[in-house]
C-alpha cells in the first residue's frame, strides 16, 4: 500500500512540475532580481543621495513590484509545496523503515513545516522593504506570522491520522 502512495505521490510531484514549475521559477526570479537590485542597490543609494523621502518611495515602489511577482508564483508554488511535501514523508517513512506515525499525520507534518519554512523565507526577503518604509512596520508583520506558525504547530501536534 505505502508504495502505491509514493508512486502516486512522486506522480503528482512530477506533473506539478511540469504544469507549474515553468510559471513559478519566471515569476520567482523576477522577484528575487527586484530584491536583489532594490535591497542591495537602489536602496542604500537612495539613502546616501537623500536620507530621507528617497528610501520611502524606493522602497515602496520595490514592494509592490516584489509583491505582484511574489502573488503571481504564489499558487504555482503552493502546489508545487504540497507534491513536495508529501513525496518528502513517504521518503521520511523509508529512510526510517519503522515508523509509528501513521503516512497521514506526516503529511500533516511535513506540510506545516514547509509552509512555516517557505513563509518564514518570503518574511527575510520582505524585511528590507518593511524597514525601509518604517522600522516598526517590520515588527507588525511579524506578529501575525508567529502567530500563523503557532497555529501550524498546533495544527500538526493535533493532526488525526
Amino acid at each position: 500500500m505505502s508504495g502505491r502512495e509514493e508512486a502516486r505521490a512522486r506522480a503528482k510531484l512530477a506533473s506539478a512540475m511540469r504544469e507549474h514549475l515553468p510559471d513559478t521559477l519566471i515569476n520567482l526570479s523576477a522577484a528575487a532580481l527586484i530584491w536583489l537590485f532594490g535591497a542591495l542597490v537602489f536602496l542604500p543609494a537612495a539613502g546616501r543621495i537623500e536620507p530621507v523621502v528617497l528610501p520611502l518611495a524606493c522602497a515602496l515602489i520595490l514592494l509592490i513590484a516584489f509583491s505582484i511577482f511574489i502573488f503571481k508564483a504564489y499558487g504555482g508554488l503552493r502546489l508545487l509545496l504540497e507534491a513536495a511535501s508529501d513525496v518528502l514523508a513517504h521518503e521520511y517513512i523509508r529512510w526510517r523503515k519503522r515508523t509509528k506515525i501513521p503516512v497521514e499525520r506526516l503529511k500533516v507534518v511535513v506540510r506545516c513545516i514547509v509552509y512555516v519554512v517557505a513563509v518564514l523565507i518570503v518574511y527575510v526577503l520582505y524585511l528590507p522593504f518593511l524597514a525601509a518604509i518604517h522600522p516598526s512596520l517590520a515588527g507588525l508583520v511579524l506578529i501575525p506570522i508567529v502567530l500563523w506558525v503557532f497555529l501550524m504547530l498546533l495544527r500538526a501536534i493535533t493532526a488525526r491520522s
